[in-house]
């Protein structure tokens, strides 16, 4: 491609001129052998110069083939050099120099022309010369530099937020723009002073430490801390790395040159998580402390119970026996077995046998309270048959339901309902939620049993309801009815027997978690209760 090369300026020969020109413009040859003449002494003439020569007006008179390639002329014979060459020479008297893109054989290039005046004897501008030099290569290779360069200032601007220079003596003698978002001020009143008066060097607990050991040693170093004060007067700080440079012509050191990256946000974000990790740390402590105290505390509530348990055991024991007697020699009075006794007598014996049965009742259920809370009692769950657990259950309260002309043949249960339940504690918890439908109905009222299979839920239970049509629980007592010692409103009213002790409902509750059941209630004051047991199912009448 290379068709036009820089000339040799060195004295050379008219006839080199002359044998140069292949295109020369016949007219008027001789009026210009003496251009000719004057421009061979300037130019070692070559076949590849692309090169003309203008009369004073730019008309070109002849031009290597060279030149031609270059500007790709339209015309024959007669062209002209472009026009702001020409009237510059013509008003300067002097030489006009430019870079041009230029098409060589349909490759894109650049070339630097040079345009000469040449002068006649009267000091007039006779003529004009002209030579185009390829700058391709140069042109080519300083923009490759200028993006290598463009794009090392774009990864250093990339990974860190300011660079920095220092000479021998520890002065600032580059650094950049961006440090002004950071100290407030221009970059370039740092020009000239020490490091230190931009910042500090610290540790990470915000100690000074003094310029780092690799810079006395003339040693790269990386991600020292350095602190600067920004124009709030607010800490920032920054990772500082360097590298020492040297004097490329006598090897003398010359200075440092590196980069900081801002590190304020993640020292803050890292001395949050040291303050958050220090508090978790004292909470554990602080939970570990409470958990043996609450061990400790654990400890003692057992051997009180313990104690308890145990002390509820030696009295039942210690009470029953004298007990067992008053209960025999009243049951005896009242039987008049050892002759009669008149009216007042005998009714003071009813008295003394209905609250010896109440007092014994009482101990009871004491002792199956304190067994359960204990974790004493052991259950033995097992694949049992409702119906005749319920069955059982009735007729224990028979009678004292046909006493108060009671309904009860609504409280039965169909055949092939099978839950998985311990049979003895099921039927206490039967018998406890019958009592008290049989002890809180009135006279002519009506008790039953209804039963249905809950299957949404992981495992299948069965719904066992005890209803009746008595006074009913008030809403706000319908959980508090479970605990211990508590009755519902006017409860000793219609306890006709003396024995309501308010524990037989939590009795049950618990026997019935202890089956991995539950007891509930629904009720309205005046319209009834509906107690429901639930028990695992493992069967009912329309499954497989």
């Amino acid at each position: 491609m290379r068709r036009f090369l820089e000339p040799e300026f060195t004295v050379s020969s008219q006839s080199q001129a002359t044998n140069a020109m292949i295109e020369p413009n016949r007219n008027g040859i001789t009026k210009w052998r003496e251009l000719l003449a004057q421009a061979a002494e300037c130019v070692a003439f070559s076949p590849d110069l692309a090169f003309y020569v203008a009369n004073p007006d730019g008309q070109i008179i002849l031009a290597s083939p060279a030149y031609y390639s270059v500007q790709n002329p339209t015309g024959g014979q007669g062209e002209f050099i472009a026009s702001h060459i020409s009237d510059f020479i013509a008003a300067h008297r002097e030489s006009f120099e430019q870079n041009e893109r230029v098409d060589v054989k349909g490759r894109r290039g650049f070339a630097k022309s040079c345009h000469y005046p040449v002068f006649g004897d009267s000091k007039s501008v006779i003529g004009i010369f002209g030579y185009y030099v390829d700058t391709t290569d140069q042109l080519e290779t300083l923009q490759k530099i200028t993006r290598e360069l463009d794009r090392k200032n774009d990864q250093v601007r990339a990974s860190s937020d300011f660079f920095w220079e220092i000479d021998g003596e520890g002065k600032i003698f580059d650094l950049s723009d961006r440090i002004t978002d950071v100290a407030g001020r221009p970059a370039v009143l740092f020009i000239g002073r020490a490091l230190s008066e931009l910042g500090e060097f610290v540790d990470r607990a915000g100690n000074a430490t003094g310029l780092p050991t690799a810079i006395d040693g003339r040693q790269p170093f990386r991600d020292t801390i350095f602190r600067i004060a920004d124009e709030r007067e607010q800490e920032r700080f920054f990772h500082l790395s360097g590298v020492p440079f040297f004097d490329t012509d006598t090897g003398a050191f010359a200075g440092f040159r590196g980069v900081g990256t801002d590190v304020t946000e993640r020292f803050r974000m890292e001395d949050s998580a040291a303050r958050a990790r220090s508090q978790l740390e004292q909470a554990r402590e602080d939970l570990t402390n409470r958990n043996t105290q609450l061990e400790m505390e654990r400890g003692r509530a057992e051997k009180a119970l313990r104690a308890k348990s145990e002390f509820l055991a030696t009295m039942s024991h210690e009470l029953r026996t004298p007990l067992n007697a008053i209960l025999g020699f009243s049951e005896a009075m009242t039987m008049s077995l050892f002759g009669e006794l008149n009216a007042q007598y005998s009714a003071y014996a009813s008295d003394i046998l209905k609250s010896g049965r109440h007092l014994l009742s009482l101990i009871d259920s004491m002792l199956d309270a304190a067994s359960i809370e204990a974790n004493e009692l052991s259950l033995t769950p097992q694949p049992v048959q409702l119906a005749g657990l319920v069955r059982k259950a009735v007729s224990i309260v028979q009678m004292r339901a046909n006493a108060k002309n009671l309904d009860l043949s609504a409280a039965n249960v169909e055949e092939g309902w099978i839950v998985n339940a311990d049979p003895v504690p099921a039927t206490q918890i039967f018998v406890n939620l019958l009592s008290n439908a049989v002890k809180f109905t009135g006279a002519g009222g009506r008790i039953g049993v209804d039963i249905e299979a809950q299957l949404d839920r992981p495992s299948p239970f069965a719904a066992i309801t005890f209803w009746d049509t008595g006074i009913g629980v008030p809403e706000k007592m319908q959980e508090a009815i479970f605990d211990k010692f508590v009755r519902g409103t006017n409860a000793s009213a219609y306890d006709d027997v003396g024995e309501g002790t308010g524990i037989g409902l939590h009795i049950s509750r618990r026997l019935a978690l202890l089956m991995d059941g539950d007891l509930k209630l629904k009720s309205k004051v005046g319209e009834g209760s509906r107690f429901t047991v639930f028990l695992p199912l493992v069967r009912f009448p329309d499954s497989n």
